[in-house]
């Protein structure tokens, strides 16, 4: 007896592991890592975010997401854990703004301060987990996921290859082929939700490591810088969209 007590009160905390569709630390679980010791995962808040200024008169859950000419550096990573860094980077360039990223950063939905516009990986797996996230929705109120686009914090990269100043990337939910990935002019008003770490870590596995879950990606669909679907083309920059919400950036030199 004596020696169970002491198991008990000695041992250390075992962590409960998280599923998919759990109400958890303020929102939904709709991202999982179990790659490593310490479960690791996103978690997407259960509504919109209100505009604070007033980008549309029809529609008070839609903001731009930034200035139309301008490239805010740092807002460029596409890989899931990178959504607060472009957030936070553009809180920088862009202080107490009323833009996308702006609503996320200040946010403190369910008591949490750690909230951020979610990258296009990041984004694109809510897309995935769209009848999850809604059953949740449906138990414990708040707002389905909307029709309209949806912003992610990832600019166009605008680098020596090309790229456009003047878009960033975003997702639409319901198509006739499910989710698509798109780019938006960044001052147009689309839907804005956020999402934040498990524990407010988002130390996930590099994407230079993932070898394994790159391999087995599929192409679903070669855009141009503005968006528009094009075939394999040469000396063109193209974005190569897969189905795992990741973007490659090609040129092919012929």
């Amino acid at each position: 007896m004596k020696k169970i007590l002491f198991i008990l009160l000695f041992s250390p905390t075992l962590s409960i592991a998280q599923n998919l569709g759990d109400f958890y630390q303020g929102g939904i679980i709709f991202y999982l890592d179990n790659s490593g010791i310490i479960q690791k995962g996103l978690i997407l808040d259960t509504s919109y975010l209100e505009a604070t200024y007033s980008w549309s008169s029809q529609d008070i859950l839609i903001s731009d997401w930034g200035p139309n000419l301008h490239y805010c550096n740092g807002t460029e990573d596409e890989f899931v854990g990178g959504g607060k860094n472009n957030t936070f980077a553009f809180e920088q360039d862009h202080p107490g703004g009323d833009y996308a990223a702006n609503l996320c950063f200040n946010s403190s939905s369910g008591g949490f301060s750690d909230w951020f516009l979610p990258s296009i990986d990041e984004l694109w797996q809510v897309m995935l987990n769209i009848n999850t996230i809604d059953s949740v929705i449906n138990i414990y109120g708040g707002d389905i996921i909307g029709p309209n686009f949806h912003w992610s914090s990832t600019q166009v990269l605008v680098d020596s290859l090309g790229g456009d100043i003047r878009y960033a990337y975003g997702a639409w939910p319901y198509t006739t082929n499910g989710p698509y990935i798109s780019t938006k002019s960044k001052n147009t008003a689309y839907l804005v939700r956020s999402i934040r770490c498990i524990d407010n870590d988002c130390s996930f596995l590099l994407p230079t490591i993932m070898n394994e879950y790159t391999q087995k990606k599929k192409l679903i669909s070669v855009v141009d810088p503005l968006g528009r679907v094009v075939g394999n083309m040469s000396n063109k920059l193209l974005f190569y969209i897969y189905d795992d919400g990741t973007v490659d950036k090609k040129i092919i030199i012929e």
